[in-house]
Protein backbone atom coordinates (compact mmCIF):
# COMPACT_ATOMS: atom_id res chain seq x y z
CA UNK A 1 0.00 0.00 0.00
CA UNK A 2 2.18 2.78 -1.24
CA UNK A 3 1.40 6.61 -1.56
CA UNK A 4 -0.26 6.40 -5.26
CA UNK A 5 -2.88 3.22 -3.12
CA UNK A 6 -3.59 5.78 -0.88
CA UNK A 7 -4.18 8.53 -3.27
CA UNK A 8 -6.75 5.51 -5.54
CA UNK A 9 -8.89 5.08 -2.23
CA UNK A 10 -9.30 8.50 -1.63
CA UNK A 11 -10.27 9.12 -5.43
CA UNK A 12 -12.77 6.11 -4.70
CA UNK A 13 -14.05 7.73 -1.56
CA UNK A 14 -15.16 10.75 -3.73
CA UNK A 15 -16.74 8.09 -6.60
CA UNK A 16 -19.38 6.44 -3.64
CA UNK A 17 -20.16 10.29 -2.02
CA UNK A 18 -21.16 10.91 -5.80
CA UNK A 19 -22.60 8.44 -6.68
CA UNK A 20 -25.15 8.85 -3.26
CA UNK A 21 -25.54 12.63 -4.26
CA UNK A 22 -26.68 11.80 -7.48
CA UNK A 23 -28.92 8.89 -6.94
CA UNK A 24 -30.41 11.24 -4.13
CA UNK A 25 -30.78 14.18 -7.03
CA UNK A 26 -32.05 11.36 -9.52
CA UNK A 27 -34.78 9.86 -6.96
CA UNK A 28 -36.21 13.47 -6.06
CA UNK A 29 -36.08 15.05 -9.47
CA UNK A 30 -35.89 12.25 -12.41
CA UNK A 31 -33.70 13.92 -14.78
CA UNK A 32 -32.15 11.39 -17.04
CA UNK A 33 -28.88 12.97 -17.30
CA UNK A 34 -28.34 12.12 -13.56
CA UNK A 35 -29.11 8.56 -14.28
CA UNK A 36 -26.35 8.58 -17.14
CA UNK A 37 -23.77 10.16 -14.62
CA UNK A 38 -24.25 8.30 -12.32
CA UNK A 39 -23.74 5.01 -14.23
CA UNK A 40 -20.65 6.72 -15.68
CA UNK A 41 -19.41 7.81 -12.11
CA UNK A 42 -20.24 3.79 -11.02
CA UNK A 43 -17.99 2.48 -14.24
CA UNK A 44 -15.20 5.02 -13.07
CA UNK A 45 -15.33 3.81 -10.05
CA UNK A 46 -15.08 0.13 -11.23
CA UNK A 47 -12.19 1.02 -13.05
CA UNK A 48 -10.91 2.33 -9.94
CA UNK A 49 -11.32 -0.35 -8.04
CA UNK A 50 -10.18 -3.02 -10.48
CA UNK A 51 -6.41 -1.28 -10.84
CA UNK A 52 -6.79 -0.83 -6.98
CA UNK A 53 -6.77 -4.86 -6.76
CA UNK A 54 -4.95 -5.95 -9.83
CA UNK A 55 -1.87 -3.35 -8.00
CA UNK A 56 -2.11 -4.78 -4.29
CA UNK A 57 -3.05 -8.35 -5.78
CA UNK A 58 -6.45 -8.28 -3.77
CA UNK A 59 -7.98 -11.47 -5.19
CA UNK A 60 -11.69 -10.59 -5.96
CA UNK A 61 -13.62 -13.94 -6.53
CA UNK A 62 -15.62 -13.07 -9.48
CA UNK A 63 -14.17 -13.10 -12.89
CA UNK A 64 -16.12 -10.12 -14.54
CA UNK A 65 -14.61 -7.68 -12.10
CA UNK A 66 -11.70 -7.85 -13.82
CA UNK A 67 -13.43 -6.55 -17.21
CA UNK A 68 -10.76 -4.40 -18.92
CA UNK A 69 -9.29 -7.66 -20.02
CA UNK A 70 -12.28 -8.51 -21.83
CA UNK A 71 -13.50 -4.40 -23.12
CA UNK A 72 -15.49 -3.07 -20.23
CA UNK A 73 -14.18 -0.06 -21.78
CA UNK A 74 -16.93 -0.71 -24.37
CA UNK A 75 -19.25 1.13 -21.98
CA UNK A 76 -17.88 4.42 -21.07
CA UNK A 77 -18.31 5.33 -24.46
CA UNK A 78 -22.34 4.96 -25.03
CA UNK A 79 -22.95 6.21 -21.59
CA UNK A 80 -21.03 9.36 -22.43
CA UNK A 81 -23.36 9.61 -25.76
CA UNK A 82 -26.16 8.92 -23.78
CA UNK A 83 -25.79 11.72 -21.03
CA UNK A 84 -24.90 14.35 -24.07
CA UNK A 85 -28.11 13.18 -25.99
CA UNK A 86 -30.25 14.27 -22.99
CA UNK A 87 -28.47 17.34 -21.72
CA UNK A 88 -28.66 18.45 -25.35
CA UNK A 89 -32.02 17.10 -26.17
CA UNK A 90 -34.57 17.67 -23.74
CA UNK A 91 -37.10 15.91 -25.79
CA UNK A 92 -34.33 12.82 -26.18
CA UNK A 93 -35.52 9.45 -24.94
CA UNK A 94 -34.01 5.78 -24.62
CA UNK A 95 -35.38 3.43 -27.11
CA UNK A 96 -34.83 0.12 -27.25
CA UNK A 97 -33.06 0.35 -30.46
CA UNK A 98 -30.44 2.53 -28.75
CA UNK A 99 -29.93 -0.68 -26.72
CA UNK A 100 -27.41 -1.32 -29.82
CA UNK A 101 -24.57 0.74 -28.46
CA UNK A 102 -24.42 -1.33 -25.61
CA UNK A 103 -23.92 -4.76 -27.34
CA UNK A 104 -20.42 -4.65 -27.66
CA UNK A 105 -19.92 -4.26 -23.95
CA UNK A 106 -22.82 -6.76 -23.21
CA UNK A 107 -21.35 -9.27 -25.35
CA UNK A 108 -17.47 -9.27 -24.96
CA UNK A 109 -17.85 -8.01 -21.18
CA UNK A 110 -20.21 -9.97 -19.93
CA UNK A 111 -21.77 -12.76 -22.19
CA UNK A 112 -18.39 -14.32 -23.25
CA UNK A 113 -16.58 -14.37 -19.92
CA UNK A 114 -19.51 -15.47 -18.12
CA UNK A 115 -19.30 -18.74 -20.15
CA UNK A 116 -15.67 -18.78 -21.09
CA UNK A 117 -15.01 -18.08 -17.14
CA UNK A 118 -11.36 -18.44 -17.12
CA UNK A 119 -10.43 -19.31 -20.59
CA UNK A 120 -7.62 -16.88 -20.80
CA UNK A 121 -4.17 -17.24 -20.12
CA UNK A 122 -1.97 -16.99 -17.28
CA UNK A 123 -0.56 -14.24 -18.44
CA UNK A 124 -2.96 -12.48 -19.62
CA UNK A 125 -5.01 -12.83 -16.28
CA UNK A 126 -2.09 -12.21 -14.00
CA UNK A 127 -0.15 -9.42 -15.93
CA UNK A 128 -2.86 -7.70 -18.55
CA UNK A 129 -4.60 -8.32 -21.92
CA UNK A 130 -1.61 -6.74 -24.05
CA UNK A 131 1.04 -9.75 -22.61
CA UNK A 132 -0.01 -11.52 -26.11
CA UNK A 133 1.89 -8.82 -28.44
CA UNK A 134 5.19 -8.39 -26.04
CA UNK A 135 8.00 -9.71 -27.14
CA UNK A 136 8.23 -12.83 -24.74
CA UNK A 137 7.81 -16.62 -26.82
CA UNK A 138 4.14 -17.80 -25.91
CA UNK A 139 1.54 -19.82 -27.51
CA UNK A 140 -1.29 -17.93 -28.35
CA UNK A 141 -4.85 -19.42 -28.73
CA UNK A 142 -7.40 -17.93 -30.84
CA UNK A 143 -9.58 -17.11 -27.94
CA UNK A 144 -6.60 -15.17 -26.26
CA UNK A 145 -5.90 -13.07 -29.73
CA UNK A 146 -9.09 -12.35 -30.25
CA UNK A 147 -9.70 -10.26 -26.26
CA UNK A 148 -6.11 -9.29 -26.95
CA UNK A 149 -7.46 -6.87 -29.64
CA UNK A 150 -10.49 -5.92 -28.05
CA UNK A 151 -8.51 -4.73 -25.59
CA UNK A 152 -7.39 -2.36 -27.90
CA UNK A 153 -10.40 -2.00 -29.84
CA UNK A 154 -12.35 -1.13 -26.66
CA UNK A 155 -10.29 2.23 -26.91
CA UNK A 156 -10.43 2.99 -30.58
CA UNK A 157 -14.93 2.78 -29.70
CA UNK A 158 -14.58 5.11 -27.03
CA UNK A 159 -12.45 8.24 -29.34
CA UNK A 160 -15.79 7.28 -31.84
CA UNK A 161 -18.20 8.02 -29.59
CA UNK A 162 -16.34 11.58 -28.62
CA UNK A 163 -16.28 12.53 -32.13
CA UNK A 164 -19.98 11.79 -31.70
CA UNK A 165 -20.12 13.81 -28.87
CA UNK A 166 -18.67 16.80 -30.56
CA UNK A 167 -21.20 16.50 -33.30
CA UNK A 168 -23.76 16.67 -30.84
CA UNK A 169 -22.33 19.71 -29.04
CA UNK A 170 -21.60 21.49 -32.08
CA UNK A 171 -25.38 21.09 -33.17
CA UNK A 172 -26.91 22.24 -29.82
CA UNK A 173 -24.74 24.96 -29.81
CA UNK A 174 -26.40 25.72 -33.32
CA UNK A 175 -29.69 25.20 -31.78
CA UNK A 176 -29.18 27.24 -28.79
CA UNK A 177 -27.95 30.23 -30.86
CA UNK A 178 -31.84 30.12 -32.42
CA UNK A 179 -33.00 30.97 -29.33
CA UNK A 180 -30.49 32.46 -26.33
CA UNK A 181 -28.76 35.56 -27.05
CA UNK A 182 -26.80 34.49 -23.85
CA UNK A 183 -24.84 30.97 -23.94
CA UNK A 184 -23.35 30.04 -21.17
CA UNK A 185 -24.28 25.66 -21.11
CA UNK A 186 -20.98 24.40 -23.40
CA UNK A 187 -18.61 24.99 -21.56
CA UNK A 188 -19.08 22.36 -19.26
CA UNK A 189 -20.23 19.73 -21.71
CA UNK A 190 -16.90 21.23 -23.81
CA UNK A 191 -14.97 20.17 -20.58
CA UNK A 192 -16.24 16.92 -20.00
CA UNK A 193 -15.34 15.64 -23.20
CA UNK A 194 -11.73 17.29 -23.42
CA UNK A 195 -11.20 15.04 -19.82
CA UNK A 196 -12.21 12.08 -21.39
CA UNK A 197 -10.08 13.00 -24.54
CA UNK A 198 -7.22 13.14 -22.24
CA UNK A 199 -8.19 10.02 -20.67
CA UNK A 200 -7.68 8.55 -23.58
CA UNK A 201 -4.45 10.10 -24.98
CA UNK A 202 -2.85 9.40 -21.89
CA UNK A 203 -3.96 5.52 -22.05
CA UNK A 204 -2.63 5.55 -25.50
CA UNK A 205 0.85 7.09 -24.34
CA UNK A 206 0.60 4.28 -21.70
CA UNK A 207 0.41 1.63 -23.77
CA UNK A 208 3.13 3.08 -26.53
CA UNK A 209 5.46 3.52 -23.23
CA UNK A 210 4.74 -0.08 -22.46
CA UNK A 211 5.25 -1.78 -25.84
CA UNK A 212 7.28 0.37 -27.72
CA UNK A 213 9.75 2.43 -25.26
CA UNK A 214 11.85 0.73 -22.58
CA UNK A 215 11.08 4.13 -20.22
CA UNK A 216 8.00 1.66 -18.53
CA UNK A 217 8.11 1.38 -14.69
CA UNK A 218 5.35 0.46 -12.48
CA UNK A 219 4.73 4.28 -10.81
CA UNK A 220 4.17 4.93 -14.99
CA UNK A 221 0.63 2.81 -14.30
CA UNK A 222 -1.09 5.77 -12.97
CA UNK A 223 -0.74 7.64 -15.99
CA UNK A 224 -4.21 7.48 -16.80
CA UNK A 225 -5.64 6.52 -13.53
CA UNK A 226 -5.28 9.53 -11.63
CA UNK A 227 -7.07 11.53 -14.51
CA UNK A 228 -10.24 8.81 -14.16
CA UNK A 229 -9.88 9.62 -10.16
CA UNK A 230 -9.92 13.53 -11.11
CA UNK A 231 -12.78 13.49 -13.67
CA UNK A 232 -14.88 11.96 -11.27
CA UNK A 233 -14.53 15.85 -9.38
CA UNK A 234 -15.15 17.21 -12.02
CA UNK A 235 -18.69 15.46 -12.31
CA UNK A 236 -19.13 15.76 -8.46
CA UNK A 237 -18.45 19.94 -8.75
CA UNK A 238 -19.79 21.07 -12.34
CA UNK A 239 -21.60 18.94 -13.68
CA UNK A 240 -24.08 17.69 -10.81
CA UNK A 241 -27.21 18.98 -10.73
CA UNK A 242 -26.79 21.24 -14.17
CA UNK A 243 -29.60 22.89 -15.76
CA UNK A 244 -29.02 22.54 -19.21
CA UNK A 245 -30.90 25.32 -21.57
CA UNK A 246 -33.59 23.66 -23.40
CA UNK A 247 -34.04 23.66 -27.47
CA UNK A 248 -36.70 23.35 -29.70
CA UNK A 249 -35.91 21.41 -33.18
CA UNK A 250 -37.13 24.03 -35.30
CA UNK A 251 -39.03 23.03 -38.26
CA UNK A 252 -37.81 23.82 -42.00
CA UNK A 253 -38.77 26.85 -43.20
CA UNK A 254 -39.60 25.71 -46.91
CA UNK A 255 -42.95 24.34 -44.89
CA UNK A 256 -43.25 28.42 -43.66
CA UNK A 257 -46.64 29.90 -43.68
CA UNK A 258 -44.70 33.62 -43.59
CA UNK A 259 -45.74 35.47 -46.83
CA UNK A 260 -43.30 37.85 -48.91
CA UNK A 261 -45.50 40.67 -48.05
CA UNK A 262 -45.70 40.10 -44.56
CA UNK A 263 -41.83 39.56 -43.98
CA UNK A 264 -40.74 43.42 -45.48
CA UNK A 265 -43.54 44.60 -43.11
CA UNK A 266 -41.70 42.52 -40.29
CA UNK A 267 -38.79 43.18 -41.11
CA UNK A 268 -39.69 46.98 -40.46
CA UNK A 269 -40.94 46.74 -37.07
CA UNK A 270 -37.82 44.71 -35.90
CA UNK A 271 -35.88 47.28 -36.82
CA UNK A 272 -38.19 50.17 -35.38
CA UNK A 273 -38.19 48.18 -31.99
CA UNK A 274 -34.31 47.28 -32.03
CA UNK A 275 -33.58 50.75 -32.31
CA UNK A 276 -36.23 51.98 -30.08
CA UNK A 277 -36.87 49.54 -27.53
CA UNK A 278 -33.74 48.40 -27.26
CA UNK A 279 -34.61 44.78 -26.32
CA UNK A 280 -31.13 43.78 -26.62
CA UNK A 281 -29.95 45.26 -23.37
CA UNK A 282 -31.69 42.46 -21.84
CA UNK A 283 -28.76 39.90 -20.94
CA UNK A 284 -30.97 36.53 -20.84
CA UNK A 285 -33.15 38.11 -23.97
CA UNK A 286 -34.55 35.25 -25.68
CA UNK A 287 -36.29 34.84 -29.42
CA UNK A 288 -39.39 33.63 -27.86
CA UNK A 289 -39.57 37.75 -25.86
CA UNK A 290 -38.52 39.17 -29.07
CA UNK A 291 -41.07 37.63 -31.07
CA UNK A 292 -44.15 38.99 -28.50
CA UNK A 293 -42.43 41.99 -28.68
CA UNK A 294 -42.76 42.11 -32.19
CA UNK A 295 -46.30 40.10 -32.09
CA UNK A 296 -44.70 37.46 -34.51
CA UNK A 297 -44.89 33.59 -34.23
CA UNK A 298 -41.46 32.58 -32.83
CA UNK A 299 -40.57 30.63 -35.59
CA UNK A 300 -41.51 33.37 -38.25
CA UNK A 301 -39.03 35.33 -36.48
CA UNK A 302 -36.20 32.80 -36.44
CA UNK A 303 -37.12 32.43 -40.38
CA UNK A 304 -36.91 36.52 -40.69
CA UNK A 305 -33.50 36.50 -39.10
CA UNK A 306 -31.88 33.67 -40.93
CA UNK A 307 -33.02 34.52 -44.31
CA UNK A 308 -32.90 38.54 -44.17
CA UNK A 309 -30.05 39.26 -41.96
CA UNK A 310 -28.36 35.68 -43.01
CA UNK A 311 -27.37 35.02 -38.96
CA UNK A 312 -28.34 33.22 -35.81
CA UNK A 313 -30.63 34.97 -33.33
CA UNK A 314 -27.55 35.05 -31.38
CA UNK A 315 -25.53 37.39 -33.56
CA UNK A 316 -28.43 39.52 -34.47
CA UNK A 317 -28.83 40.38 -30.76
CA UNK A 318 -24.65 40.44 -30.36
CA UNK A 319 -24.09 42.74 -33.25
CA UNK A 320 -26.70 45.10 -31.84
CA UNK A 321 -24.56 45.03 -28.21
CA UNK A 322 -21.29 45.90 -29.60
CA UNK A 323 -22.48 48.82 -31.84
CA UNK A 324 -24.06 49.97 -28.20
CA UNK A 325 -20.43 49.09 -26.69
CA UNK A 326 -18.84 50.88 -29.54
CA UNK A 327 -21.36 53.90 -28.82
CA UNK A 328 -20.22 53.96 -25.36
CA UNK A 329 -16.44 53.57 -25.92
CA UNK A 330 -16.66 56.74 -28.06
CA UNK A 331 -18.68 58.93 -25.79
CA UNK A 332 -15.56 58.86 -24.02
CA UNK A 333 -16.99 56.79 -21.02
CA UNK A 334 -14.46 56.09 -18.55
CA UNK A 335 -16.18 52.64 -17.55
CA UNK A 336 -14.02 49.29 -17.46
CA UNK A 337 -15.03 46.49 -20.23
CA UNK A 338 -17.19 44.43 -17.64
CA UNK A 339 -19.01 47.31 -16.88
CA UNK A 340 -19.60 48.68 -20.44
CA UNK A 341 -20.48 44.67 -21.14
CA UNK A 342 -22.88 44.89 -19.13
CA UNK A 343 -24.44 47.85 -19.93
CA UNK A 344 -24.76 46.54 -23.32
CA UNK A 345 -26.29 43.77 -22.17
CA UNK A 346 -23.97 41.13 -21.93
CA UNK A 347 -23.76 38.95 -19.06
CA UNK A 348 -19.85 38.21 -18.96
CA UNK A 349 -16.55 39.80 -20.05
CA UNK A 350 -15.46 36.99 -22.13
CA UNK A 351 -18.83 36.71 -24.44
CA UNK A 352 -18.37 40.24 -25.12
CA UNK A 353 -14.72 39.93 -25.89
CA UNK A 354 -15.69 37.07 -28.24
CA UNK A 355 -18.59 39.29 -30.08
CA UNK A 356 -16.58 42.18 -30.13
CA UNK A 357 -13.16 40.45 -32.34
CA UNK A 358 -16.24 38.26 -34.35
CA UNK A 359 -17.99 41.50 -35.65
CA UNK A 360 -14.96 44.31 -36.01
CA UNK A 361 -12.04 42.13 -36.29
CA UNK A 362 -10.29 43.56 -32.96
CA UNK A 363 -10.70 43.44 -29.20
CA UNK A 364 -12.40 45.93 -27.27
CA UNK A 365 -9.54 47.37 -25.60
CA UNK A 366 -7.26 47.60 -29.20
CA UNK A 367 -10.45 49.48 -30.36
CA UNK A 368 -10.77 51.99 -27.52
CA UNK A 369 -6.96 52.40 -27.33
CA UNK A 370 -7.27 53.70 -31.54
CA UNK A 371 -9.88 56.11 -29.86
CA UNK A 372 -7.31 57.84 -27.66
CA UNK A 373 -4.52 57.71 -30.46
Amino acid sequence: MDIWSILIIVLLFQGVFNLSVLSLSYIKKRQRKDLYLILITLTLVWFLLEFLSVRNTFKVPLNLFYGTRYGSWLLLGPLAYFFFKSATNSTWRFKYIDSIHLLPFIFFALIIPWVSSESLSHRQIHYGMLAVFDYRPKTVGMFEYVYSTIFYIQFIHLAVYLLFNLKLLTNYAKNLQKEYSSINDLKWLRIFNIILICILILSSAYLYILFISDAYSRSLDYIYVVPIGLFIYAISYKLYNHTWLEVKMQKRYQSSSLKEDEKETYIQVLENIMQEQHPYLKNDLRIKDLSSIVNINQHHLSQLINEHYTCSFFDFINRYRVEKAKEIMVGGSEKNLLQIAFESGFNNKTSFINAFKKFNGTTPSHFRKGLLR
